[in-house]
């Protein structure tokens, strides 16, 4: 139930990931910017990776940002609303901080962060 009482459906997507090296993640942000557009928070988006390779959360996190940090309008733009949420104003502040790799350190960030898991 909403604040209104009333029903209303949740799309949660989750994408599970099988990479042995981080480097082989996020090359390309298509798929991830599809996710963006259907969701209305990152806690909505799951992205899992297979433990045991010795990939790291942190790693991917760190990843992610890096490709970001090359394409942070079309990231931006997938959702503005996504990142509003987080106090991200414009594609050249989400750059900005990808650049300077604030987006994995940050606790205003930590929503984004969540949505990278590895498995056990």
């Amino acid at each position: 139930m909403d604040k209104f009482n009333q029903e209303r459906e949740i799309s949660i997507f989750i994408d599970t990931k099988n990479y042995s090296k981080v480097g082989n993640m996020f090359q390309n942000l298509g798929q991830y910017k599809a996710y963006l557009e259907v969701i209305d928070d990152f806690d909505q988006l799951y992205i899992i990776q297979q433990g045991g390779r010795g990939i790291t959360k942190e790693d991917i996190i760190k990843r992610l940002e890096s490709a970001i940090a090359k394409d942070a309008e079309g990231v931006y733009y997938a959702k503005k609303q996504l990142w509003q949420k987080l106090g991200i104003t414009d594609e050249l502040e989400l750059e900005r901080l990808a650049k300077n790799k604030l987006l994995s350190k940050e606790i205003d960030y930590q929503p984004f962060r969540n949505s990278i898991l590895i498995t056990r």
